[in-house]
Order: structure tokens, then sequence, then C-alpha cells
């Protein structure tokens, strides 16, 4: 016991360590309220002890260098911020997320006070632990440092030394995936250990919103003046214009297509849909492949991305009410400028890691917008589609394909053995998306509109296709199997009565070569909106369109290869 306390007392200066404990474990009530409830953690002990381990660092550290009363009331930030982290946890299994972070700040005080009334036990209850903490930090700590000076800077150097290593481990494993750029995907995976963790991901999550909402100004700010200068004639009657943009589909996976397994049958039994045989992306990862799609950006002029506006400002200067509605990519500012302008503009509040984040939560939003009845509609979905991890992106009901991925799936079930579950959870994301692209196609049947629906998907994916042994997309290594996507369109019996020449030439040219990079031009074709300096060479609606000769890809470095 001598020994015991003379350790101590090397280690610890002298305190009440029991009201110490008492608030640090107040403070450490979300990390908690994860450890059991994080879907990433579920029935995996290693990462629990990994996650709680990754918490316990992040409290203790500012405990170095700060007396203990400082300490704790400079945390107490985080204690008042708490039910942020707790109520995303609690009812998404995951970390905050900047699209939750913004719901918060354009929610107004009505809906805010709405809440906390229906609350208000818990809210009691929570009011309480907070005077509980700030009189338990005045009255019974004293304000000294919790450790002495030297095993102050011995568990700081140790501290060090695990995150150099772990940096280390990434940026291995960085060199050995042979990606384009090691150290910044080593800086970005080194990032999200701790990204992961309450009140690191808080303040990260607040940066990176703050952060795009200024990138996002400054991008409306750069482009107001611009405009495409697009006009249409009159047309009786009204009009939707419906797109679909997919995530990481492949082209091959869909039976429509002649796939060898049944992941398609609802769209094969839809009249008037055309599938295009031949078409490529122009990137191989989302945030570089959206420019590419939206606007007239090429892989060889990638910076018109955000030097113009977008096919749907186009729309909007021709009177058409424009809708953006997302499961993903909130965090983007090229997105967020969109969304911002769009007359109407939904986002998951979850991102890629929620296992409940289903594409049909669309669908109700999709349900308001066709209620507003307005005569002239552009409306965009972007899905997750078909994004790691597979499993999550389709409800039970659609785990047609066994044995497939069940539960959390970290990366470490990306291995070559494992091809046949992955690639069955992969088909189970298609048979889903072949139900939801139904659904919204009836939908868009029952309004009687002079309508078109266009699915693209952003890229394709990696299955572990041959020898090269590549998974998912958006490495350096560029492959067929990731560029090759599905492009479909639909259009309306009034719209095939409209524009009969435009419907014609889809059927002529769906065996042509296509990419990305006609789909701005295609769109605005389809509408009949005709602008300066338009490429109806690069509308595969148009008579005058001419096929791909030379595909080009923009890589993740931004380098444009020749596919």
């Amino acid at each position: 016991m001598k020994r015991l306390k003379e350790i101590k007392e090397r280690i610890f200066n002298p305190n009440a360590y029991g009201w110490v404990m008492g608030l640090f474990l107040l403070l450490a009530i979300p990390n908690l309220t994860g450890l059991f409830l994080l879907s990433d953690l579920s029935g995996r002990i290693t990462m629990q002890i990994a996650y709680i381990g990754f918490a316990l660092i992040l409290w203790i550290s500012p405990a170095f260098f700060l007396k203990l009363r400082t300490y704790f009331l400079v945390m107490s930030v985080f204690l008042l911020l708490s039910p942020i982290e707790i109520a995303h946890i609690i009812l998404n299994g995951m970390p905050v997320t900047e699209g939750f972070i913004s719901a918060i700040l354009h929610t107004n005080f009505a809906e805010a006070w709405e809440l906390i009334h229906s609350l208000k036990g818990t809210a009691w209850l929570y009011l309480l632990a907070v005077a509980g903490y700030y009189y338990i930090a005045f009255r019974k700590i004293e304000n000294r440092y919790l450790f002495t000076r030297q095993a102050a800077t011995a568990l700081f150097s140790l501290c060090l030394i695990g995150n150099l290593l772990l940096y280390g481990a990434m940026l291995h494993l960085a060199f050995r995936m042979e990606a384009p750029l090691p150290w910044a995907y080593a800086t970005q995976h080194f990032a999200k250990k701790y990204r992961k963790i309450y009140p690191y991901d808080l303040i990260t999550v607040s940066y990176r919103t703050y952060a795009v909402g200024q990138e996002m100004r400054q991008l409306q700010e750069e482009l107001a003046g611009f405009s495409f200068e697009a006009t249409r004639p009159a047309i009786e009657g009204r009009e939707i214009y419906l797109v679909v943009i997919g995530e990481s589909a492949r082209y091959g996976n869909f039976s429509l297509n002649g796939y060898i397994r049944p992941t398609t049958p609802l769209l094969e039994k839809t009249e008037g849909l055309i599938s295009f045989s031949d078409a490529t992306a122009t990137a191989n990862l989302t945030e570089i492949a959206l420019p590419l799609l939206l606007t007239r950006a090429t892989p060889l002029d990638p910076s018109l991305g955000y030097k113009e506006k977008t096919v749907v400002d186009a729309f909007a200067e021709c009177g058409f009410k424009t809708a953006w509605l997302a499961t993903q990519s909130s965090q983007y500012r090229f997105i967020k400028r969109i969304a911002e302008e769009a007359d109407y503009a939904y986002f998951s509040t979850t991102d890629f890691d929620a296992s409940t984040n289903y594409d049909e939560h669309l669908l109700p939003h999709l349900e308001k917008v066709l209620a507003e009845k307005n005569e002239k509609q552009l409306i965009v979905l972007h899905t997750l589609g078909s994004h790691f991890r597979y499993n999550f992106r389709y409800p039970e009901r659609f785990n047609v394909f066994t044995p497939s991925l069940e539960g959390t799936s970290g990366t470490s079930v990306l291995t070559p053995s494992n091809k046949a579950v992955l690639v069955n959870s992969y088909d189970n994301t298609i048979r889903y998306t072949d139900w939801l692209l139904s659904s919204i196609i009836a939908r868009l049947k029952e309004e009687e509109a002079i309508s078109t629906f266009f699915y693209i998907s952003d890229h394709a994916e990696n299955l572990y296709d041959d020898g090269n042994n590549l998974i998912l997309h958006g490495g350096g290594q560029l492959s067929e199997y990731e560029i090759y996507i599905p492009i479909l369109v639909w259009t309306s019996e009034k719209y095939n009565q409209l524009f009969p020449e435009k419907r014609k030439e889809l059927n002529e040219h769906r065996n042509k070569k296509l990419s990305a990079d006609h789909f701005f031009h295609t769109l605005l074709d389809l509408a009949a909106i005709r602008y300066p300096g338009e490429a109806l060479e690069k509308s595969f609606s148009s008579p005058r369109f001419e096929q791909d000769s030379i595909r080009h890809v923009l890589m993740p470095d931004n380098q444009s290869v020749h596919f």
C-alpha cells in the first residue's frame, strides 16, 4: 500500500479525486452512449476498446496543461453541447454530421421549443446534471494541476508517440494500396479515427460546416453575374423533368442490361424505358464527378465546373421551380450552392456510415415537391445508391442474394476471399435501386404531365473483377469496372406527343458511345432549352449528336487520363 501511495503521489497532485471522476463521467456521457449505440462498434470488442481509449486521450490531454477547475470550466462547453451528439447517436447510430449541424442551424425557435417541450422530463434531468457539474467544479475541485509535471510530460510523450505510430500505420497502408496521394490519404484516415469521437467530432464537423458555408457563399459571389442566357419556347401544360443521380452503380450488374441475376425485375417491365449500353463516367470519385456531370466542365477543362453555373441554374433561368433532394454530399460547396439557390432543398442529416439512411427517405420530399403542382419543375434526387457499406444501403426486405454482409462491416471485410459476399450485398443494392427507380417512374406517370425521367450514376465500382484485385472506386489505378455506368431515360406519353423527334433520337442512340459529359447538354435539349454556345453534338436526344471517339477520365490527383 505504501508503494502504491508513492506511485500515486508521483503521478497525481492532491485533489478530491471522487469529485474529479464524477465530472469526467459527466463529460464522457456522449462517449458512453456511443460505446453502446454506435453501429460501427456493435459487437466489436476491439473497436469498442479503441474507441473508449481514444476518447480518454481526448478528454485527458487538456488536463496536462490546465489546472483542474479551469479545465472543467473550459470543458463544460462540451457538456452544454453534448445533447447534440447524444441525440444524433440515439437517432442514427453514428456521430454527429454536417447535415445534422446544418439542420440545427436552420431550425427556427418555434420548432426548437416544440422539441424541448416534448422532452421536458429529459430536459430537466439534463439541467440538473449541468447545475451539479458547475456546483462541484466551483465548490469541490481545487484549482491545481491533476498531474505532476514529470507525469504530465511522460504521458504527453506517450500520447504523441502513439499518434505518430498510428499515422505511420496509415501511411504504410496508403503506400501498400498505391493511393495516388499517400500523404493526403494517411492524413485523412488518421483524422477519421478522432473524427468519430466526441468532442473532437463536434469541433471538426462544426468547423467544416462553417468552412463549407463560407466557401459556398464565396462561390455564389463569384458566379453571381453568370448567366447562360437560356431561353425556351412557350409550352402549354405541366412539365416535370426528374433526374436521379446514382452512386457507384455498375452497368453490368443490371439484369436489364443482360446480367444473369434478376437485379432489376421491375425496371425490365417498365414500358418506354431506354437503357444506354455504352456509357462511361468522366471521373471515379463523387466529389470530382459531380461538377463534370452538372456543368459544361470536362476532364480536360475541370475548372469550368467552378466558373460557370449548373444545369439546375439553366432551368431556373427559364422559369422552372427547382428542387434538390439528397442523402449525401452536403459537405461539398459545389452542391451546397445548388441546394441553397433551389426553391426546395433537403439533405439527410446522416451520411455514408448510417445503417438506416435509405434512399427511400427522399420519397416523402418528392411528394411534397410534386404536391406544389408547379407548371414547370426540375427535380434532382442525389442518392447513396450502391456506395459501400453495401448492406447499409437497403432494408432487410431487399436482402435477396445471400450470404451477404451482416451488421457493421468495416474495411476489414474488403478482401478477395470475401468476393462472393461482397457481390451478393452489392447486387442487393441494385435490387433496391430497381424498386426505388420504378417507384419514382410510377409516381411520375400519375402526374400525367409532360415529363422525363433521367437516371445516371456518378461512377461505377470495382468488385475484385480481375487479377488486379481492385475494390470500391476512386483509387489511382483506373479500371473499366468503375467507369461503365448505367444511363436510363423514360419519357411520358405527353412528352412523346410533344417531342416525338427527341424520343426517336434517344432510341436511335441507345447503343452509341456516350459519357457523363453528355448529361448537361442532353438534359437541356430534352427540355427544349436553348442557349448561346450550345453544343447539340453532345446531346443524344439531338439528330446532330456525335458519339465519343476518345474518352477521358479525371483522376483523384486531377490528372486526365485517356480511357
